[in-house]
């Protein structure tokens, strides 16, 4: 289990995974991890809940997504709905899409992107917690992850399925006064 948000929470993120707050600044509402054998990205953002309702709430925070990696195409595939045995009195939705991506600023580069989104809603708290894992899934050429895509692990979707499942399963709320 890796302690996120001071130990507030936690989760069972895979050791392949690295804290990227190790090399570059992250913002108080966020852990990110990257996989140093896939390429793979993690996201766990605590979010203000949004007005949004049901599967509204994901569709809602992967167009955000879409928006902040100023992704010139994105869609989704699909949305579930899950419950959380260690976080009862949550809403869980589960959202697939894909999203074409340019890296570094790169302006004619975009990679496709597998997405899985879950959003939390913590309800007594208010807030949307919010974890993003991806799987780069066809790169463009003349991109720069072009360079490194060898030296790296293919990931299927179905794995990063299986990968948000577990963390799911396993993700714990340990101290609440987090939200205050």
């Amino acid at each position: 289990m890796m302690d996120l948000f001071g130990g507030a929470i936690v989760a069972p993120i895979p050791s392949t995974f690295m804290d990227a707050s190790q090399f570059r600044q992250i913002p108080d509402n966020q852990e990110v991890f990257v996989d140093t054998k896939t390429q793979q990205s993690m996201i766990v953002e605590l979010l203000e809940q949004v007005d949004q309702e049901n599967e509204e709430i994901a569709h809602f925070h992967f167009q955000q997504l879409a928006d902040d990696n100023e992704a010139n195409e994105h869609h989704i595939i699909q949305t579930e709905t899950l419950t959380l045995p260690l976080i009862p009195d949550s809403q869980v939705y589960l959202l697939q899409g894909t999203q074409k991506i340019a890296k570094f600023n790169e302006t004619n580069a975009f990679n496709t992107v597998e997405i899985i989104l879950a959003v939390i809603r913590l309800v007594k708290v208010e807030t949307d917690l919010v974890i993003s894992l991806n799987a780069p899934a066809q790169l463009a050429n003349g991109s720069s992850e072009q360079k490194s895509v060898s030296e790296t692990e293919k990931v299927t979707i179905d794995r990063v399925k299986d990968e948000m499942r577990a963390l799911l399963e396993g993700l714990q709320v340990k101290d609440w006064s987090l939200f205050q």
